[in-house]
C-alpha cells in the first residue's frame, strides 16, 4: 500500500524512464551488495529493480552508472516501499533521495537531460 507521503513525493517531481539503461548497486553496510537497474527516476527518488531485497525505512548507498558518464554517481536513499516480482532481479524498490549535496546537483542535471 502506498501512503500519502509517497503519493505527495511522486507529485513533486515527474518520474522519467531512462532512454538508456542506468545500472545501480545498492548496499546497506550489513549484507551483500545488490545489483539492479533503474526503472524510473526523478529529482526526488527512483524505482529500482534488484536481485536482493531491502526493507522499507532502510537507508542504502547507491552507485548509479548512467550511459555516457565516465564515473558512477553515488547517492543515498531511504527505501519507501518494496514489491516482490517474478524471477531474478524482479524485486522493485521505491527510493527517496536522502542527501542534498554536490552529487544531488549532478543527479538533477542528469535527470533533467532525460526529460524530467
Amino acid at each position: 500500500m502506498v501512503d500519502d507521503a509517497v503519493r505527495s513525493e511522486r507529485r513533486r517531481a515527474p518520474r522519467v524512464v531512462p532512454p538508456e539503461p542506468v545500472t545501480v548497486t545498492l548496499e546497506n553496510g550489513q549484507g551483500p551488495v545488490a545489483y539492479g537497474i533503474v526503472a524510473n527516476i526523478s529529482e526526488t527518488g527512483a524505482c529500482v529493480r534488484t536481485d536482493i531485497g531491502f526493507s522499507p525505512g532502510e537507508e542504502v548507498l547507491l552507485r548509479l552508472k548512467f550511459a555516457r558518464e565516465a564515473q558512477p554517481l553515488s547517492a543515498t536513499g531511504r527505501v519507501v516501499w518494496q514489491t516482490p516480482g517474478e524471477g531474478a532481479g524482479a524485486l522493485r524498490h521505491g527510493l527517496q533521495w536522502t542527501y542534498d549535496g554536490p552529487h544531488r546537483v549532478r543527479l538533477r542535471l542528469l535527470v533533467k537531460a532525460m526529460g524530467g
